[in-house]
């Protein structure tokens, strides 16, 4: 009996546990990304790798962390088939393979109505899982064709590394299964090859070079088998003892033994099934120990080769195939026969046969029961056509007066549509110039807004232009004459003291005009920009007995002009109102930006007042409305009396920068 007729049985367990991390510190690690999850996404996914830890050990600790983080893939199909795929994991290892397989199933018609690469991607593992499931049943060319039109194909349109290697090397598994080495050696390269193209290194690497050496043993190619032995040798990694340590002993162990050479051969099998035990491989220990059998066999050493039989007897991972079954049994009856144990042979022997016919037996009834299931359709089939027959001789007959009763219920109906017809068009009709009446009103009301808005607008802008103006003819006028009457009267201050007196007098003038002037149109505003020039407007009000904190965040320095100044008068207009009224200690200005939208909040400790009678103030706050609907924005003001005031304005600059946008492209 040849090895790979008895790996053929645990290859799926070999599949999925190829990649089950045992370390508990990556599931400590696990566990941490899983707490500190700060989007539903990333603690899905942390809970799939934790799922798939326990998916080995304890399916109910797999299924659990998947039951917490359901609530969070609800409206998400992605993260839906996500979950429902890796639920079939648990299924499968508890041999529910029916019930796995209808998860996964359920899970592709998730995936399928998604064409992303992503979605590509789980679709490609889900049905690597069923082919899997397929082969655990025996059959393998069911899996091996799923692989080859499922898989390879999904994962080429995913566009994820790993994925099309992986599929490569399972298509050489499933030949070399089928004896057919050649091409188990072409895919094997072929997946070497394409993990070698995407730029990974990996342990992965290591186990397509050893099957290749696998598949020139069988072939009697020892040479062959040595270079790819002599390649995994010389990779550092092989030094380490990982999850292909034991497959790598295994392999030596059958070069050794084509060349016969017994002792090493020997000691190669005793390393891996030390390998296999530290890194708990049971089915890869029992195949280590069948082929030490086979070993003992040929040295003709059948005592021992007994007793390894006996001990894999014993061995579910072993015995969990029927093959590996039957096989056993075989082998036992040899060996038997070899140890002049003829009854004990003959016993055996009469049990395979009987296990052997029983397998038989079940495929035949498989067979009668479907061929008896493909004779009662038949007959079903011909019971359907008689009563179909049957029905339509009936309906024939009554056909005739269904179209006289449809023609004169027809008839009326036509006419019951048009009554029908002629009373919606009246009613719609009416509800049409009603609505008209309405739209027209809706017209005239957007009209008049429209109009007070222009007229608002224009009269900032003739406000300001006003402003500028003045200040413009007190800062050069005013400002430049009471300069040249300082300069004049300072070359005479050394003959009179009356004119040294005076002297202090002007320079105040001139500092008070230029102070109006400022105010009046702020020169940091046009240099700086709205923000420096809050910041001086705040600096500049303050008082020893009030104090101005301003805060700005996020102010663009490229807001149209119109808009600095529009925000610059109002935040004035609040202060020059709560300077003058509040008799506040404290007062907060704070100005911020997100995207279009600009938001102002001024807000004083002082006595405050009555929001319904504004009294004096009340120009001030108009003002303050007017420039923020310029803006196309919305004031709220609070107060109570003794609670201090705080003005909220909100600004809508979209409009304004697309006014300067287009005079800038005009």
């Amino acid at each position: 009996m040849r090895t790979t007729l008895l790996l053929c049985g645990i290859l799926f367990t070999t599949l999925l546990r190829a990649q089950s991390p045992t370390d508990t510190q990556y599931l400590d690690s696990l566990e941490a990304v899983f707490t500190k999850a700060r989007t539903d996404s990333e603690k899905i996914r942390a809970a799939v790798q934790i799922s798939s830890y326990w998916v080995y050990t304890d399916t109910v600790k797999a299924m659990a962390i998947l039951d917490k983080v359901a609530p969070l893939a609800k409206g998400q199909p992605y993260y839906e088939g996500l979950l429902t795929s890796v639920r079939a994991n648990a299924s499968v290892f508890m041999d529910d393979f029916d019930k796995g397989q209808q998860r996964l199933m359920d899970a592709e018609h998730i995936f399928e109505k998604l064409h992303t690469p992503a979605a590509y991607g789980q679709r490609a593992r889900l049905w690597y899982n069923y082919a899997s499931i397929e082969q655990r049943r025996g059959h393998d060319k069911e899996f091996l064709r799923i692989i080859l039109e499922r898989c390879i194909p999904y994962g080429e349109q995913s566009q994820e590394s790993g994925l099309l290697s992986q599929y490569y090397s399972a298509v050489g598994v499933a030949f070399m299964n089928e004896r057919e080495y050649d091409k188990a050696i072409q895919y094997q390269q072929k997946a070497i090859d394409q993990y070698k193209e995407e730029g990974l290194k990996d342990d992965f690497i290591i186990w397509n070079y050893l099957r290749m050496a696998s598949c020139y043993i069988y072939k009697k190619e020892l040479p062959k088998a040595k270079q790819n032995l002599d390649i995994v040798s010389a990779m550092p990694e092989s030094k380490e003892e990982r999850s292909y340590t034991s497959l790598y002993f295994t392999t030596y162990a059958q070069y050794y033994g084509g060349m016969k050479q017994y002792g090493a051969a020997l000691h190669a099998i005793d390393a891996g099934m030390t390998a296999a035990q530290h890194l708990n491989q049971g089915h890869r220990y029992s195949a280590l120990l069948y082929h030490k059998y086979s070993l003992m066999k040929d040295l003709k050493r059948y005592r021992e080769a007994k007793d390894i039989l006996i001990a894999l007897s014993g061995d579910k991972t072993f015995t969990g195939h029927e093959k590996n079954q039957l096989a056993l049994k075989k082998e036992m009856a040899e060996t038997m026969a070899s140890l002049g144990d003829y009854k004990g042979a003959y016993d055996m022997m009469v049990a395979h046969n009987e296990q052997n016919d029983t397998v038989n037996n079940q495929a035949v009834r498989r067979q009668v029961e479907e061929l008896e299931i493909q004779y009662r359709n038949a007959e079903h089939e011909k019971k359907i056509a008689v009563l179909e027959s049957e029905k339509k001789e009936a309906a024939a007959k009554a056909k005739n007066q269904r179209l006289f009763n449809w023609l004169l219920s027809a008839v009326a109906f036509i006419l019951l549509i048009l009554a029908g017809f002629s009373w919606l068009f009246y009613r719609n009709q009416k509800k049409l110039s009603t609505q008209e009446e309405v739209n027209h009103r809706q017209q005239v009301k957007e009209m008049q807004q429209q109009q007070q808005l222009v007229a608002t607008e224009a009269m900032l802008e003739g406000a300001e232009r006003e402003r500028r103006r003045v200040a413009r003819e007190l800062h050069d006028g005013l400002g430049g004459l009471l300069s040249g009457i300082r300069i004049k009267l300072s070359g005479v201050s050394a003959a009179n003291e009356e004119v040294e007196k005076i002297i202090p007098q002007v320079d105040n003038a001139v500092a008070e005009v230029r102070r109006i002037a400022h105010n009046m149109m702020p020169e940091t505003l046009a240099r700086f920009g709205v923000e420096t020039a809050l910041h001086e407007l705040c600096d500049s009000l303050q008082t020893s007995h009030t104090a101005i904190h301003f805060e700005a965040f996020d102010i663009q320095k490229d807001m149209p002009v119109s808009a600095q100044l529009a925000i610059y008068r109002i935040v004035q207009e609040a202060l020059s109102n709560a300077l003058r009224y509040a008799e506040a200690k404290n007062i907060l200005v704070q100005c911020s930006q997100n995207g279009h939208t600009c938001f102002i909040t001024v807000e004083d400790d002082g006595k405050g007042f009555n929001p319904e009678r504004p009294q004096r103030i009340g120009i001030g706050l108009s003002s303050m409305e007017n420039r923020a609907r310029y803006l196309n924005g919305k004031m709220e003001l609070e107060s109570q009396p003794g609670a201090g005031t705080t003005i909220h304005v909100e600004l809508d600059l979209e409009a304004k920068i697309k006014e300067v946008n287009v005079l800038q492209q005009a």
